[in-house]
């Protein structure tokens, strides 16, 4: 079951079922990187290790060189050591945050490409129920925060259970006080880090989810920023993204409090460890205590104590700041698991599928290569086209045996029962609402039938085959910024300029782009700025024909022209588009009466 936001908010609060989700799948991704993260945290060790032999050489020359009078020539041994050591924990740092930066890189490379496959697999119908900001915000700024998790914190993990426990074990011999020390502090450093971040998940997660919604309305309300200002609503809009910033402003701060907190309790933790060491060495030195090791102290024993009580807790403290990266990477991986747990609905019917291949299909492509060789101005095409065999007969090329489509408990599509032959020109009409736009998206494959089976060339569809097979102009064609011929191309970007050409013209796509500076070559703008709603349309009708296949589905191609430009665009579509099977969704009897079959829904069932 799939929870509302408040829900799973609710969930992740009170219960932390989804936050154990969430953990479990951060150990998943954990695998893919186990190698790189295992080097960075070996660099942190040795590194470590270079401390304790660094504390250990300051420690002696400064003996020999106040106490023991030694001369220049006994020292350079020792100054040898010291700067190797400098030299070998420079390079620890460097391979440490290599290290770590290749396992975040890996994993944001692998959680971005699984998203792309998941909003492939989703199509349209599926990505369309949420906001474009909003998955814009999870794979970008969301699985940017996985990084630090598993470049910083999971190495730093690892550290911080092998770092101090060596560290003890050294020092226990040279001062077993300041060992004891180190033994009863350091373990409170995790355990209040954990106390103070128990709610660093849910704070993360809430500002990440504030930051979604400011992303997706923000990005909808520009998109639709003519409407506001259309209808006086432009003002009114900007007070509520005001309204929205200052909720993930609040949020925000949220998050930093906490880290402020968690920061500040831990320096005063580790202050008063250092200090503890400090007075009880400083005082040993004075000869103000007798206890223990201090009374025979000497100062290199001192210095060496004094020297590694704060890189003692430098790893721990390090820890708990990286702490926070855990808390950010479970807040961002509740929203990408919310993607990735959707259900894609024809995902596993595409995958069990066996597919469009076969004979039949064959016999398709054939009769769609024949049928493009009859459009005017094709000349490359007539020639691949000879090359096939006559056509195999008529047959039914499309089949919709008993199926019915559901949305929760609200049916669009009831028992429909539907065939369609080669070559057929289908008027798909109804009322709005009635399910016209659903039984094409379950023929592109973009949803799953809930009942029934829906069959292309007598095999079930999935969304591969589908691609290969049909050729779909939308209501509002979608024009990327770009060039006309680069749109055009979009079909198949290794068609010949030639076939580019001969789409074009025969769209009539050239009887407008020649009148244009740079022609095919002129660049548009973004959904086909400075273009009018019949040229891209035409542009969008020269795409299918250039793709050449068997299957031509247009939905609403004529809603929003004018009578003189509908007339010449169903002349185009009637002469791109002979021999080919044509499925226009509509509502205008024009189109209608152009068609040699009608099929009428009303109310998700087949008219009579």
């Amino acid at each position: 079951m799939q929870l509302t936001e408040t829900d799973n908010q609710a969930y992740f609060d009170k219960n932390k079922a989804r936050e154990k989700i969430c953990a479990v799948w951060l150990k998943e991704q954990d695998k893919a990187v186990r190698k790189p993260v295992l080097f960075a945290a070996m660099a942190g060790i040795v590194n470590g290790l270079g401390v304790i032999v660094q504390s250990a050489a300051l420690a002696f020359i400064l003996q020999a060189i106040i106490i023991d009078k030694l001369p220049w020539a006994a020292l350079i041994m020792p100054l040898m050591v010291l700067a190797t050591v400098f030299i070998l924990r420079s390079g620890c740092v460097y391979l440490h945050q290599t290290w770590g930066f290749e396992a975040g890189a890996q994993v944001r490379a692998s959680v971005r490409q699984r998203l792309l496959t998941q909003f492939l697999k989703l199509g349209p119908a599926g990505i369309k129920q949420r906001q474009s900001g909003e998955l814009a915000a999870v794979t970008l700024e969301q699985v940017d925060a996985l990084e630090n998790y598993f470049s910083r914190y999971l190495p730093q993990k690892m550290i911080v259970g092998v770092l101090p426990v060596i560290m003890i074990i050294v020092v226990m011999p040279v001062n077993w006080v300041a060992g004891l020390i180190f033994l009863v502090t350091g373990p409170m450093v995790p355990v209040f880090m954990a106390l103070v971040g128990m709610g660093a998940a849910s704070a993360n997660r809430s500002q990440f989810l504030a930051m979604a919604r400011m992303s997706g309305y923000f990005l909808d309300r520009l998109q639709g920023l003519e409407t506001l200002k259309l209808f006086g609503q432009a003002t009114q809009e900007l007070a509520n993204i005001n309204k929205i910033a200052d909720g993930f402003r609040e949020k925000t701060m949220a998050v930093l409090r906490i880290a402020f907190l968690s920061s500040a309790i831990l320096e005063f933790f580790s202050a008063i460890a250092v200090a503890l060491v400090a007075v009880y060495v400083g005082l040993g030195l004075l000869g103000q205590i007798h206890f223990g090791p201090a009374e025979h102290i000497t100062l290199s024993e001192a210095l060496f104590v004094l020297l590694l009580a704060p890189e003692f807790f430098m790893p721990l403290r390090q820890l708990a700041v990286n702490y926070h990266d855990r808390a950010a990477a479970l807040g961002a991986s509740d929203a990408i698991l919310a993607i990735l747990e959707q259900d894609a609905g024809m995902s596993e019917a595409a995958d069990n599928a066996a597919g469009c291949a076969g004979e039949g299909s064959a016999s398709i492509a054939n009769d769609a290569l024949r049928a493009s060789a009859m459009a005017p101005g094709n000349r490359s095409i007539q020639s691949s086209a000879s090359s096939y065999g006559d056509f195999q007969g008529n047959k039914n090329l499309i089949e919709f045996q008993n199926v019915s489509k559901y949305y929760g408990e609200r049916r669009v599509l009831a028992a429909i029962n539907l065939h369609i032959s080669t070559r057929e020109k289908i008027a798909l009409a109804g009322e709005s609402g009635a399910g016209k736009t659903t039984l094409l998206n379950l023929l592109l494959g973009f949803e799953a039938a809930t009942e029934g089976n829906v069959l292309l060339n007598g095999l079930t569809v999935n969304r591969e085959c589908a691609t290969q097979e049909i050729a779909w102009v939308g209501q509002n064609p979608y024009i990327f910024h770009g060039t006309i011929k680069d749109n055009i191309a979009l079909a198949d970007p290794d068609a010949s300029g030639q076939n580019i050409i001969n789409a074009a013209q025969a769209a009539g796509v050239t009887e407008f782009s020649a009148q244009l500076p740079e022609g095919l070559l002129t660049p548009i703008g973004e959904r086909g700025y400075g273009l009018s709603g019949g040229q891209v349309q035409r542009i969008a009708l020269a795409r299918a024909f250039l793709k050449n296949a068997a299957i031509i589905l247009l939905d609403e191609p004529t809603a929003n022209l004018d009578a003189a430009n509908k007339a010449l665009l169903l002349d185009v579509i009637d002469q791109l588009f002979i021999g080919k099977t044509l499925i226009i969704a509509t509502h205008d009897p024009l189109v209608i009466n152009r068609m040699s079959r009608r099929i009428t829904l009303q109310q998700g069932r087949l008219a009579l």
